[in-house]
């Protein structure tokens, strides 16, 4: 038997998750940026040939899925250049912006996830013909980019709960609701190298990678915040004087 035969189930969740925790833009479609319609047309593409690849490796020919695959490494492509572009944006935050005062430690961490995202797919590729592994790299894929997402989901049962007038009236700063869901990621990560080891005896690195990085993002940003050497980097390689 093939493995990971419910695995196209499984990732329709994050998909979801990913959905409505930019709703936002899908609701102010009309009148986003450009840049936004790059990334988040390329990154819906993406998931949905990952949630459809593991269903045609089951139910199709394995040619299918090596095609289908193919354009997913362009969309990946795409989606990580386009990425550049949501993150020169995001530098440019207004003053009253919650991101305001860390918009730069926060594009670091963005320029981190993206590059384990294609580091990950470039892995996946390399280990076509190793479907454990494979496979693991692909999923991968997901929790590397999840955070953003599910981090602007919690501030909507947060302010059901709170329900502030302003942002500042939070009892808390963004930093600290990113800080949660690092952590929570870490957590489901871990749990699958545990059911990884306790079925094959092993513990694939894809997984460790991202886990070891979910926690190191933390301290990061708490410790780093937008310090004057990552102010001027990042001004300098976006030409923002």
């Amino acid at each position: 038997m093939k493995p990971f035969p419910k695995l196209h189930l499984w990732l329709i969740l994050p998909f979801l998750l990913t959905l409505l925790g930019f709703s936002n833009y899908w609701t102010g479609f009309s009148k986003a940026p450009l840049h936004w319609h790059l990334h988040g047309i390329s990154a819906t593409a993406w998931y949905i040939i990952l949630i459809i690849q593991p269903w045609l490796y089951h139910h199709r020919p394995i040619q299918v899925h090596r095609k289908v695959g193919m354009l997913g490494i362009i969309l990946a492509g795409f989606l990580t250049a386009s990425a550049v572009g949501v993150i020169k944006g995001n530098l440019l935050q207004p003053e009253q912006s919650p991101l305001f005062d860390v918009r730069y430690s926060l594009s670091l961490l963005d320029f981190i996830f993206i590059s384990g995202f294609l580091a990950s797919v470039i892995a996946a590729v390399w280990n076509a013909k190793n479907t454990q592994v494979h496979a693991r790299w692909m999923i991968s894929t997901v929790f590397w980019v999840l955070s953003p997402a599910t981090t602007r989901l919690s501030f909507i049962p947060l302010g059901m709960i709170y329900q502030p007038k302003e942002f500042s009236d939070f009892p808390f700063f963004w930093v600290d609701v990113l800080n949660w869901n690092q952590f929570l990621i870490f957590l489901i990560v871990t749990t699958l190298m545990i059911l990884d080891y306790r079925k094959e005896k092993k513990i694939y690195f894809s997984y460790a990678l991202v886990g070891i990085v979910q926690l190191l993002v933390i301290w990061l940003v708490s410790g780093l915040k937008d310090a004057p050497w990552l102010i001027s980097t990042l001004n300098h390689l976006f030409d923002l004087g």
